[in-house]
């Protein structure tokens, strides 16, 4: 869609452009009162321009939206599986390497009662 919309944008524009340069004749045409067809032409420049640009926001509103919004969803789908991935990780690492605390040394008793 996108290159034919621009094929057609730069054909128009280029035939514009050459029948100003080779048929000066021609572009300076009266088409009515004081306008000829060189005006004319350039201000259906214009008017396609904005028709162009008119149609391909249409076609990307309807075609090309949803498919990148299917794809922020699953870009943000697997950035929170693999967040969770990650705290689950980070949890096994910390059991891990957990270690209990060191025990308090307990004084013996020397047998008989006596210290």
């Amino acid at each position: 869609m996108a290159i034919s919309i621009v094929v057609s944008f730069l054909g128009w524009y280029f035939v514009y452009i050459i029948l100003s340069a080779f048929a000066r004749d021609f572009m300076a045409r009266p088409a009515f009162g004081n306008i000829n067809v060189a005006l004319l032409l350039g201000i259906l420049q214009f008017v396609s321009t904005f028709y162009l640009a008119w149609r391909y926001t249409r076609y990307a509103r309807r075609r090309l939206d949803p498919l990148s919004q299917q794809l922020r969803d699953e870009a943000e789908q697997h950035r929170a599986e693999m967040e969770n991935i990650e705290r689950i990780m980070a949890e096994r690492r910390r059991i891990e390497t957990w270690a209990a605390p060191p025990r308090p040394a307990r004084h013996r008793r020397s047998p008989g009662g006596l210290r």
